[in-house]
């Protein structure tokens, strides 16, 4: 079984039609069947998150999380799948929160760090720490 990491292109590609596209569908079925296992990466993510919503316009934010979510659970992807879960149901739910806010936060949950950031709004009430000044010597 081959192993890897998957790039963007791959789902890209598989919803066009282009000459690249029988070869990706073809890929992304044998993820999505598990005869293939690939990482998924957060910036990949980010990329589809981007890249979708142009791919498919009548697709609204809710339903391309729920796609993302579903792709996670593809037995050929392998992922942080509770990192990215999180920010993936974040970035759904917070329609201020872009998909790199969103893994901010979901890391900044997870570890207990703090967010820096000057968009100090976008962050109120998300549970996470945003120092407001930025910290200095």
């Amino acid at each position: 079984m081959s192993s890897g990491r998957v790039d963007t292109n791959v789902f890209v590609h598989a919803l066009k039609d282009d000459p690249q596209s029988e070869e990706c569908r073809a890929f992304v079925l044998l993820l999505k069947e598990g005869m293939v296992r690939a990482r998924l990466e957060p910036y990949v993510l980010h990329e589809l998150s981007y890249i979708l919503p142009r791919r498919l316009p009548e697709w609204n934010r809710e339903q391309l999380g729920a796609f993302l979510l579903n792709l996670l659970d593809w037995p050929g992807i392998e992922s942080d799948r509770s990192l990215l879960e999180s920010a993936i149901v974040r970035w759904t739910s917070a329609s201020k929160f872009s998909f790199v806010d969103a893994m901010l936060w979901a890391e900044s949950m997870r570890d207990g760090s703090a967010v820096f950031t000057k968009n100090v709004k976008d962050f109120e009430g998300s549970g996470v720490e945003v120092p407001d000044p930025l910290p200095s010597l």
